[in-house]
């Protein structure tokens, strides 16, 4: 898995996503799921640099699968002939939900058995346990729940101007009462998960908070893989 706040967008990102699959780009399909920017408003050039990034970064074809707008069974056909899942950014809670009303979220585990995911902001956070430092306006209570695809939490876009509340101070106060290791990451700057590790990648600024311990146990609710 390679966890991003903006995508493909540096050498060094590029160069750690090369390292996760089994054959070079050229001869990889990306899979691109677009479906958080639906409810996103205004200017969508930030999810067209997302696909521009994926034509930059040399794959052989780059297909785009909204799982809220195609059926269950031609999802599957399509993200099934990708080598790589590419989940781009926008709101977090319209994006879990389409992935539960798709079966998406019950299928990724068994896909990502032989598949890279690449989360990009939104993304990336969903990949968590939950979803408390998702900002979304359209939270329910039944949206706090992440797909549970790793065990720590991921704030993108750190420091961006167009993210302001995004900062280091603020970050540290959401996570102060989390079990989860929570990284921050400015927008070049990803999570990198290789053969149980897990490691930061790319030339930018991050933040680990770690988490703080179980009620009734000493020890730290760090991720269950070995930290780089």
């Amino acid at each position: 898995m390679l966890l991003t706040s903006a995508g493909l967008n540096t050498a060094s990102i590029v160069a750690a996503l090369k390292g996760l699959t089994p054959r070079p780009l050229a001869e990889c399909t990306a899979a691109a799921i677009p479906t958080a920017a639906n409810v996103i408003d205004g200017d969508k050039g930030w999810l067209i640099n997302d696909y521009v990034n994926l034509q930059k970064a040399g794959f052989a074809r780059v297909d785009i699968v909204d799982v809220s707008a195609v059926d269950r069974e031609v999802c599957s056909s399509r993200l099934g002939a990708a080598d790589v899942v590419v989940v781009t950014g926008g709101d977090t809670t319209h994006l879990l939900s389409w992935l539960r009303r798709s079966g998406l979220a019950d299928e990724l585990p068994a896909l990502l058995e032989d598949r890279v995911y690449v989360g990009i902001s939104a993304g990336s956070m969903v990949t968590g346990p939950h979803m408390a430092l998702s900002r979304s306006d359209k939270r329910r209570p039944e949206d706090h729940v992440g797909l549970a695809l790793v065990d720590f939490l991921v704030q993108p876009h750190l420091g961006s101007p167009f993210f302001p509340l995004s900062d280091e101070e603020n970050l540290r106060s959401a996570a102060a009462g989390f079990v989860e290791t929570v990284f921050g990451l400015d927008d070049e700057t990803a999570v990198c998960i290789d053969d149980g590790k897990v490691g930061i990648v790319g030339n930018g600024r991050h933040v680990r908070i770690p988490g703080r311990p179980r009620m009734g146990s000493a020890v730290l609710a760090q991720p269950s893989v070995n930290w780089q």
